[in-house]
């Protein structure tokens, strides 16, 4: 299982910035005082898969904060970007690293920076994903949560009608809809796209090279060079200086429609945290607007973003009193 840990979050830098004002990357932020969330994203892996099989890409630039949790990981499985060229990129990477090791390997994919209320119903519908792919399933298996709203800054995923309770065909994907036509998706059986996938190996990486070929082909190539997936070489810096960069939900999943099967997942209490208005919404339901005993700066603390949020909704009050 591998740990996608490499993204900016820069789209909440608002409230990620440190004392220093310094951007924290959404996935090295805690919430309320716990576990940062790529910790948090850790242990539900190691709650699917034998730790040795838990991997994570992260990114050079980030070593201030994953250094800290390096002890965590199984040698050898922490894989390090040079920098960040979208997800498509630190998917093909993981995915060069793994084949390597393992030609028939299958493959799932975690988001490091959401946050989910109910573990134990999210890790149960990961692992019923995982036991319905077929042994030579060929297919992405997504996994699509039931909605417990119109949220209307999320993305979906619009299944085939079908009668099967399970797998289903994906007829196409909504980014982002008005409120009124989220509510209308939900009706017509839509879920939210978690960014959580498995797939084969193979399979993966035949349609990284119809999609991308000069990119599967380079890093296959400049990969095969490194011993140590957590010291990329020279060759692979340089070969992301030139790499397009890919989102793989944009780039590829909305490209490979007939490609890919939807497992619903019961609603969960998952959020993405994308806004710093969802950020506020899961840290008041958490905490009640109370400040978490966490030293938000320490120097091993993980920045606290429900500090954060009080720390700006102090600053607003401040900033229309002197108005």
């Amino acid at each position: 299982m591998v740990v996608l840990a490499a993204g900016e979050g820069k789209r909440l830098s608002a409230l990620t910035s440190d004392e220093m004002g310094r951007h924290v990357p959404k996935q090295f932020c805690s919430l309320n005082g716990g576990q940062s969330l790529f910790g948090l994203a850790l242990a539900r892996a190691r709650a699917i898969v034998p730790e040795d099989r838990v991997c994570a890409v992260v990114a050079t630039d980030h070593e201030h904060w994953w250094r800290q949790m390096h002890h965590e990981m199984h040698p050898g499985n922490l894989i390090v970007q040079p920098r960040n060229r979208g997800t498509g990129n630190g998917v093909l990477l993981a995915l060069a690293y793994i084949l390597k090791r393992d030609p028939r390997a299958r493959l799932s994919f975690l988001p490091a920076d959401h946050h989910v209320l109910d573990e134990d119903t999210l890790i149960q519908a990961m692992s019923s994903m995982l036991a319905r792919m077929p042994t030579r399933a060929r297919e992405i298996f997504l996994l699509g949560i039931a909605p417990d709203d119109a949220d209307p800054e999320l993305g979906y995923i619009i299944p085939q009608k079908t009668t099967q309770p399970s797998a289903q065909g994906v007829r196409h994907f909504v980014e982002k809809p008005s409120r009124g036509v989220a509510g209308r998706l939900i009706q017509e059986g839509g879920l939210w796209n978690s960014g959580i996938y498995a797939v084969a190996g193979d399979s993966l990486l035949e349609m990284f090279r119809t999609c991308f070929p000069d990119n599967a082909r380079d890093m296959l190539a400049t990969t095969a060079r490194i011993a140590d997936p957590t010291h990329p070489s020279w060759a692979l810096s340089h070969l992301y200086e030139r790499l397009p960069d890919i989102d793989f939900s944009h780039h590829m999943l909305q490209l490979l429609v007939s490609e890919l099967r939807v497992v619903p997942a019961p609603p969960c209490g998952w959020s993405d945290l994308g806004t710093p208005h969802r950020v506020t919404e899961r840290v008041n339901l958490l905490s009640g607007e109370t400040a978490s005993a966490n030293d938000p700066f320490g120097e091993t603390a993980f920045l606290d973003l429900s500090d954060a949020v009080i720390r700006e909704a102090r600053h607003v009050d401040v900033t229309q009193a002197a108005i």
